[in-house]
């Protein structure tokens, strides 16, 4: 069946034939033998046996047990010594907790009952743990105190994953004007958030979308090697909870999560693939945006909405040096975003030109299979311990995760402290600070002293490689990277790391700045995207007549907490600029931004009011804030050259706010810092 909107000029229809495929790809892929599993086991089985349960827990979190322990039976000694985790290192999951075996094994002794009699219909004593104790609760269960501050917004996250139907997560209900109409821009991460609440507000809304299915980058990025860098439960919305098959998952899983999360949502329909917006303009008059496509065939068409908001990203737009002779090149070349399906690399010379993610990906996925492989490295990268690199979850933790909702989101709340504020702590500069050179504070320089150990031990007897991949930065300042094989590959025979620029193209292959020659038969820019330049694939045009290329100064982009600028009433923004997490979960901060927005439209119902756009004062004040906050961060440190920061300088891309910081400032709807029009 076909879902029919009226947005004003056209009538449009969606069929989700596309999203019924990845749908089946995904449950496909989630059906793959593992030994000794059947597979109805693996799809959302209701309950677990005492055997299975006691295997489970064997192998499970213990801190996230401990917290399962302490919710079901309410008891407070599960909250004191000897049960006290300790704090973890590095980004692992410290499954141990750093408690005694003797006491692991009491906690998971009694995780068996408390699971046993959770499945057998008996409710916590503690169903939704106050704000409170909350805070108590994650200073156990990480091992270091946790701010009063994170109460209110950890307690509410606990319950979106454990306890969904809770009374503290209920929205106010929406009475949006009769023929109310949004355009969503892309099905990427910020789609589809887009799309759950407008679902759930009950708005007619159209999803464009410029390629064949959804999923945005993971659509487009298709070379050897693409996944996560982040826990594919923290890489997950907290209103569709997967299987997951392995704890950092690849492109093909990721991409097929999303598009089944937009069928499940109810939103295929909406979606009209293979749509590019040129241009979106507001007209004052009618209060509404006319958005200019062009559709599938070819054709051009206009569409009217009163609401546009952009969910297009920014790490999608190729950026490619202009190098001279590029074109002069005989063999295969292309950026890593696009990743030729006939590419066939087996005894092939292959350059890549960069030492981003995605190099760090693609080399390792492909030196096994290529004659010779060239990395051109113009600065190292500082890269962590990736223990759990394409490592299955065992079957018995992914039921576990299915069948017991507070374990699942005990162990997100763990991931989700652990990638997010623990992190941005020591990425603050500390102004007494002795060694500013080399870190920002004490604890970065800590980091800083792991991290050397780490990547001189897995560098080994290959001395002549430690000056060229150990930085000179502090740690954090560029993205941390996670070791997927990338230093047992440059320790491989044919594989060298060039720590020189590429200065020209030539007919047979590259030319260094040191003027020696390399000759290659394929060459993979993996030079990033124009990470400064945001919504950038279309003209936006504002109240007078001026575009956010034109505001912006094309590569300066600011806005209130990302979301809205002056100028662009209705224009509101998911992933804008300054609103990234500098660490943490990407899919966290865009529901949050999405129940913003939620919020500053149903006050504008309740107020009668049409249009609204962020007051200059208010932007500036923001962005001064925004700024001199990144004054005080390792992202403005002058050691090094980063995306983050566009070609003045200033940083765009990462907000640099502790991520309990954003959450506050977007907690509400704040409408006295917007003009109403």
């Amino acid at each position: 069946m076909l879902k029919v909107l009226d947005l004003g000029e056209e009538r449009l229809t969606a069929p989700d034939a596309a999203l019924d495929a990845r749908g089946a790809q995904m449950k496909a892929a989630q059906q793959v033998q593992e030994a000794g599993a059947a597979t109805d086991d693996r799809i959302n089985p209701d309950r677990l046996t005492e055997s299975e349960i006691r295997t489970a827990v064997a192998r499970a979190n213990v801190p996230s047990l401990l917290m399962v322990v302490f919710q079901t039976t309410g008891d407070e000694k599960w909250l004191a010594p000897p049960y006290r985790p300790t704090r973890g290192k590095g980004l692992g999951d410290h499954d141990s907790g750093g408690l005694d075996e003797p006491v692991q094994d009491e906690i998971r002794e009694a995780a068996v009952k408390a699971i046993l009699d959770l499945q057998n219909g008996a409710l916590p004593a503690v169903e939704t743990p106050s704000p409170e104790l909350t805070v108590r609760m994650i200073s156990v269960c990480t091992g270091e105190e946790v701010g009063e501050e994170y109460g209110p917004m950890l307690s509410l996250e606990l319950a979106r994953r454990a306890a969904p139907d809770a009374p503290s997560l209920a929205l106010e209900p929406v009475d949006a004007p009769e023929g109310y109409s949004v355009v969503v821009i892309g099905t990427g991460v910020a789609g589809i958030a887009a799309a759950q609440q407008l679902e759930d507000m009950g708005i007619d809304y159209v999803i464009l979308e410029k390629q064949p299915e959804a999923g945005g980058n993971w659509w487009q990025n298709t070379y050897p090697g693409a996944g996560v860098d982040t826990p594919s439960h923290l890489y997950s919305f907290s209103f569709a909870k997967n299987d997951w098959t392995t704890h950092f998952e690849l492109r093909n899983e990721l991409q097929a999560y999303f598009g089944a999360v937009l069928k499940d949502l109810g939103a295929g329909e909406r979606v009209r693939y293979g749509t590019e917006v040129r241009s979106t303009r507001y007209d004052e008059a009618a209060a509404q945006w006319s958005v200019d496509v062009i559709n599938p065939d070819g054709s051009s068409a206009t569409l009217r909405a009163d609401v546009v908001i952009s969910a297009v990203g920014v790490l999608n737009r190729p950026k490619t040096p202009n190098v001279p002779g590029m074109d002069s090149f005989t063999g295969t070349s292309f950026h890593s975003a696009a990743w030729p399906d006939d590419l066939d690399l087996d005894g092939k010379r292959v350059a890549i030109v960069g030492t981003g993610a995605s190099a760090m990906q693609i080399a390792p996925a492909i030196a096994d299979r290529v004659a010779h492989l060239s990395i051109y490295q113009r600065s190292p990268q500082w890269v962590a311990p990736f223990e759990k690199f394409r490592a299955p979850i065992p079957m018995e933790l992914r039921r576990l995760m299915q069948t017991c909702p507070i374990y699942h989101s005990w162990y997100w709340i763990r991931l989700f402290w652990q990638f997010g504020d623990k992190v941005i702590e020591s990425l603050r500069v500390d102004p007494e600070w002795e060694h500013p050179e080399r870190s920002v504070n004490a604890r970065n320089d800590a980091h800083r002293e792991y991290f050397t150990r780490y990547i001189t031990a897995q560098v080994g007897d290959r001395t002549d490689l430690l000056d060229k991949v150990m930085p000179d930065y502090p740690p954090f300042g560029k993205r941390i990277l996670l070791d997927n094989g990338w230093y047992s590959t440059l320790r491989k025979d044919n594989v060298d790391l060039v720590d020189r620029s590429v200065t020209a193209v030539r007919p047979e292959g590259l030319v260094d700045d040191q003027g020696a020659e390399n000759d290659v038969d394929v060459i993979v820019w993996a030079t990033g995207f124009e990470a400064a330049r945001f919504v950038s694939s279309m003209d936006v045009v504002g109240t007078d007549g001026r575009t956010l290329r034109e505001v912006w100064n094309d590569d300066d982009p600011k806005a209130y907490l990302g979301v809205s600028v002056p100028g662009f009433p209705n224009f509101f923004m998911l992933g804008g600029p300054n609103s990234f997490p500098g660490s943490g979960s990407f899919m966290f901060f865009m529901e949050v931004q999405m129940r913003y927005i939620r919020g500053l439209l149903t006050e504008m119902f309740k107020k009668g009011i049409k249009a609204i756009d962020a007051r200059p004062e208010a932007n500036d004040e923001y962005n001064e804030l925004v700024d001199s906050t990144h004054a005080r961060t390792v992202w403005t440190h002058r050691g090094m050259s980063t995306y983050y920061r566009n070609s003045h300088g200033r940083v765009v891309f990462v907000m640099p706010f502790l991520n309990v910081e954003y959450w506050q400032m977007t907690r509400r709807p704040d409408l006295e810092n917007y003009t109403a029009r």
